[in-house]
């Protein structure tokens, strides 16, 4: 698992997609900082800018999980990983945990931003870390929908694009289904909609409060897409065997 995660964090830094993710997501969070915190809310909490990025992070996930296996496929080279003897959870738990570092790495330069006016304003960093392990929470979940569905696809392209439509879908839901389902009689739907991940959840990350109850969820949640995504490569595994 640590050759695979090294192995993928390394090409994160030899191909355009990994700057490219950084680029987008630290110069956005700053747009929605300088707009959202200083020139309207006049706030130090990080949680105006990461909830306006929900919706940013959508678009720039994909760069991160689209050639984990798809770009493979595509050029043949995952008939070695189908046939070493090795467990496939070791590796799909490595690519996520490259992606999830990459994530890491871009959230944790837009934290230079409160320690920017830190000296001006009284920030506790407290509800800081926690808005942050909430958001970092729902990122992870996205990417690993694209680890998903990168799994599934045979080109890059296609499984950006379909992890988008995705994350994107989810974003629809929380937004706009799950309000208006709420008014009918569709209590059942309002429901199950109701257990997609969603910024809905992070509440008490927002006032500093870590929800065990809520990192539970969505620890569950992405395991349960690194299982789905285990065994669409043990099927492709049989197939070859």
């Amino acid at each position: 698992m640590n050759a695979v995660f090294l192995h993928e964090l390394k090409r994160y830094f030899v191909s355009p997609a990994g700057y490219a993710f950084l680029i987008l997501y630290t110069l956005m969070a700053g747009v929605i900082y300088v707009f959202a915190n200083i020139g309207q809310e006049s706030s130090a909490s990080m949680n105006l800018t990461l909830s306006g990025m929900q919706l940013p992070l959508m678009l720039a996930a994909p760069l991160l999980t689209m050639r984990l296996f798809a770009e493979e496929r595509r050029m043949r080279t995952d008939q070695l990983l189908l046939t070493a003897p090795v467990r496939l959870s070791r590796v799909v738990l490595g690519k996520m945990l490259a992606a999830a570092a990459m994530l890491a790495l871009a959230m944790g330069l837009t934290a230079l931003f409160p320690l920017a006016i830190s000296h001006w304003a009284e920030i506790s960093f407290a509800q800081v870390a926690a808005v942050y392990l909430g958001y970092y929470l729902l990122g992870v979940t996205m990417l690993s929908v694209g680890v998903w569905i990168s799994s599934l696809c045979t080109n890059q392209i296609t499984a950006a694009m379909a992890t988008l439509g995705a994350n994107l879908l989810i974003y629809l839901c929380e937004h706009y289904a799950v309000p208006q389902l709420s008014a009918t009689s569709l209590n059942f739907v309002n429901r199950a909609l109701a257990f997609l991940p969603s910024s809905s959840r992070l509440g008490d990350f927002a006032q500093g409060v870590i929800s065990l109850a809520d990192v539970v969820y969505f620890l569950t949640f992405t395991a349960l897409m690194l299982f789905y995504t285990c065994r669409v490569l043990t099927r492709r595994r049989m197939m070859k065997g």
